[in-house]
């Protein structure tokens, strides 16, 4: 997810020669190995990495307190029409769309709050096809933990289980959000001189759109104010851009095409505070 600013404030089998007397030749006389099948695996482990596709041979999971970068928080079940199909689900389909969505809700129930207010990534990893032959029709949710929001993932040693219902490290809070639109953002705790702070996330109905368009990126500004006047307890009016600016953070493509639309919003102000604008209301976002 990459940030924006919007200033209107701006095998086969494996052939052995057996010994003896005689070779025997058993390409034509065995069919091809398929995957191990009868196993599942099991929320709450860990891994080292995630693979949008299970295969049992690569699959070594861990106990959550070792080193690990990703955590299977649920299994899910793929039924009906998606149960049927001759193959695993793919980027796009229907069918892992709806396994992403309740990747989606089972990812926060197990967090204990809501995943997109955090430096959380998930992901869904479906059978591999010489499973998916043999009958299996899991899918697992994967979740991991990130050092930065925009960053890639950071290896972990606990449980992520319940981990939004504490003061977490992970949640995101606030920024300084330099002028230009290159430079990177530096998260910092609320009570530091700062000018922007997350304040929620919009589940987009809309197509993939990239935000460098005018159109779109004027759009999500407009979403976001709405967000923003929630957050802070605001009238949900036109006085809104005079009060401050947005910036966004969006899914790329290919998250896109995987299920997630959620843009997360930020307030964006043109001088540095050291508190939370949460439910400050007029006094914390005057009309300038």
């Amino acid at each position: 997810m990459r940030p924006s600013i919007s200033r209107v404030l701006l095998a086969g089998a494996v052939l052995a020669a057996m010994s003896g007397c005689a070779t025997v030749d058993l390409t034509n006389e065995w069919p091809a190995m398929v995957e191990p099948t009868g196993w599942e695996p099991k929320a709450g482990a860990c891994s080292s990495s995630f693979a949008e596709a299970t295969y049992r041979s690569a699959y070594t999971p861990t106990d959550c307190t070792k080193v690990h970068s990703y955590e299977t928080v649920h299994i899910g079940q793929f039924t009906g029409d998606a149960a049927a199909l001759d193959k695993p689900p793919t980027k796009g389909s229907t069918a892992l769309g709806a396994a992403w969505a309740e990747c989606d809700k089972k990812t926060s129930e197990y967090l204990g709050g809501l995943w997109r207010d955090a430096k959380i990534e998930i992901g869904v990893s479906v059978p591999s096809p010489g499973n998916w032959e043999g009958g299996a029709r899991w899918f697992r949710c994967e979740a991991a933990a990130k050092r930065t929001q925009f960053g890639t993932t950071m290896t972990w040693t606990s449980s992520l289980k319940g981990e939004l219902a504490k003061d977490s490290t992970l949640k995101i809070t606030c920024f300084v959000i330099p002028k230009e639109d290159d430079k990177e953002w530096t998260e910092i705790t609320c009570d530091k001189p700062h000018n922007g702070e997350y304040v929620g996330t919009y589940v987009s109905n809309d197509t993939w759109a990239s935000g460098n368009d005018k159109a779109s990126g004027e759009a999500i500004h407009r979403r976001c104010l709405s967000v923003i006047a929630g957050y802070v307890g605001l009238p949900d009016d036109g006085n809104m851009k005079y009060r401050t600016g947005t910036g966004f953070g969006y899914p790329d493509e290919d998250s896109w095409s995987e299920g997630d639309h959620s843009v997360r919003c930020y307030l964006y102000l043109d001088k540095n505070v050291t508190q939370s604008l949460k439910g400050g209301g007029a006094k914390a976002l005057p009309i300038t």
